[in-house]
């Protein structure tokens, strides 16, 4: 339960790196920019994969992608096929179109950490965090997921609503009509209250200096996400010596540690305490408790480690849930004629519910096996808990869980999920991706498609997969958010319930939303990657104080 280890040694060897870095950082991009003006890059480039034509005076295909993606790719796929070779974000990348992606996804040689690596330099913001050296998308925090979040969602959900609603009832405090200058930084701390407590437990999640770590984590993962998939040496080479020699994200870890060590230290003293009394101890229900009690399975070294991997967990969902809650709310805001029927859908279902359970309390009580009302208070039965918002609930709201399916796939970047060639991968069409090439796909020709979609598939309808097996969950050929086969997010389940309680949250509270800023309503639509556009929204309360 040791805290970081100061590392105080090597101030020369750091002030010579600060010296020699940025010059060695100089002539390697003097070297790229040679190249590049030579027409040397490329020259490794498959000749039996088209590469698209520049217009004529350009020298990327940058600006003729930005100015029209969805023409641009689509003429691109008709030109060349559905694998292709462009130069865009600074580098030359294959790009893998309609029914193709799907191999891309479920082949073991294509790696979609390698690729984000090659970019950003992202596995050393990553594995500084933990003593494990472990990167964002290690097959060992897939299974923390897997094993200790997923299966126990219906029972951390109530926990996420509470820790949501405390955050709504404060931050949106509003009279009648409200302006949210920054609804992203509202929605970090909503999501960041809800999920301290699903990481770390009830008790450490009232530590406010916890949740700002938790919060200023992700505004460094914002900032290191700013560029996108653009490739710079000089944005990998800083990422790597920042996050490889001192991480500054260590003092975060710290927090943790310090808030987690005498919750944990009191956790085992009651479990020898029950052990010694002949009694099963009762485990906390929290990631940190499944860590420290699976601690050999995933190769955990100390408390550190454990408080370093849920930091990284932190990370990859807090924040992309924040991200997706803000541009939630801002389709919301672009589409307010859906907020009522969601509302509507959100008192039915309640409605049903709570009709149901009356029923069972009625049956319970003819049987004899209840004598009174009263003796249904604390029970699963208790009427006081008729109308919460739980997982079966949320399960049955199909139209949120449709309207989240198309708002994810309307607003995915029409190019992104880039993997990279481990070995030579042979494509079913004869194509072969050569080692060390880097892979994109065109996820326009997927969640544009008509014979994937289905009817007007450039069109926003909320309503369009109700009745269908196409739960927002569901990663497949035709749904790429979240990847595909095993490799498939697996914080999908977490996300989408969070962001199905978000959802109802707003439309339970708010009767319209607007956008402040109308001329970056379409911009506001399109996902961007580190942070939304930044413009404020109107927020209006269904029940204004005023009233009351």
């Amino acid at each position: 339960m040791l805290g970081l280890v100061s590392t105080s040694s090597g101030t020369d060897a750091l002030n010579v790196v600060k010296v020699a870095l940025p010059l060695g950082i100089g002539l390697a991009s003097a070297a790229f920019l040679s190249l590049k003006m030579t027409g040397m890059i490329g020259n490794g480039l498959d000749q039996s994969i088209p590469t698209a034509a520049l217009r004529p005076g350009d020298k990327s295909h940058d600006a003729e992608y930005t100015e029209d993606p969805d023409l641009f790719l689509s003429t691109c796929e008709e030109c060349y096929g559905p694998v292709f070779n462009l130069y865009l974000y600074n580098q030359f990348i294959t790009m893998v179109s309609g029914p193709l992606a799907r191999e891309v996804f479920m082949t073991e040689n294509m790696n979609f950490g390698d690729a984000a690596d090659d970019t950003s330099g992202i596995h050393s913001f990553t594995a500084s965090i933990t003593k494990s050296k472990r990167a964002f998308n290690d097959p060992a925090i897939h299974e923390m997921i897997r094993d200790i979040i997923t299966p126990n969602l219906a029972l951390f959900t109530p926990r996420i609503v509470q820790g949501m609603l405390t955050m709504v009832d404060k931050e949106f405090d509003i009279d009648d009509r409200k302006l949210i200058a920054d609804p992203l930084f509202i929605f970090q701390e909503m999501i960041a209250s809800a999920m301290a407590n699903v990481f770390m437990g009830s008790e450490i999640a009232k530590n406010r200096n916890v949740l700002d770590s938790f919060i200023h984590c992700m505004s460094s993962f914002t900032d290191f996400l700013a560029k996108g998939p653009q490739k710079s040496v000089w944005r990998t080479l800083r990422a790597r010596t920042t996050y490889g020699l001192l991480s500054p994200l260590q003092q975060h870890v710290q927090v943790l540690v310090d808030a987690a060590t005498p919750v944990v230290q009191e956790r085992r003293r009651q479990e020898a305490e029950a052990l010694e009394k002949g009694l099963e101890y009762d485990r906390p229900l929290d990631t940190l408790q499944g860590l420290l009690d699976n601690f050999d399975k995933y190769g955990l070294k100390d408390l550190e480690d454990v408080c370093g991997h849920i930091l990284v967990m932190v990370l990859v969902s807090v924040h992309t849930t924040s991200d997706s809650s803000t541009y939630l709310s801002y389709y919301l805001a672009a589409y307010p004629e859906y907020i009522e029927p969601l509302f509507q859908e959100q008192l039915t279902v309640l409605n049903q519910i709570s009709q149901e359970r009356e029923e069972q309390r009625q049956e319970k009580l003819k049987s004899g096996e209840i004598a009174s009302v009263k003796d249904f208070e604390g029970t699963a039965l208790d009427p006081q808990h008729d109308r919460d918002l739980t997982s079966a609930a949320l399960k049955r709201m199909v139209r949120m869980d449709s309207f989240l399916r198309e708002f994810f796939r309307f607003r995915a970047q029409k190019v992104s999920l880039a993997h990279m060639a481990r070995k030579d991968v042979l494509l079913s069409n004869g194509i072969t991706i050569r080692k060390g090439r880097k892979v994109m796909i065109n996820v326009q020709s997927v969640h544009q498609s008509y014979d994937m979609q289905g009817e007007d598939p450039t069109e926003f309808r909320p309503w369009r997969f109700i009745g269908k097996s196409k739960a927002a969950t569901k990663a497949s050929t035709d749904f790429l958010p979240f990847g595909m086969g095993k490799h498939a997010c697996p914080g999908r389940f977490l996300a989408v319930q969070e962001l199905k309680t978000v959802g109802v949250l707003l439309v339970s509270r708010f009767s319209n939303i607007e956008i402040q800023d109308l001329s970056k309503k379409s911009e506001a639509l399109l996902s961007r990657v580190g942070a939304p556009v930044p413009t404020g929204l109107y927020f209006t309360s269904r029940q204004p104080k005023a009233a009351n």
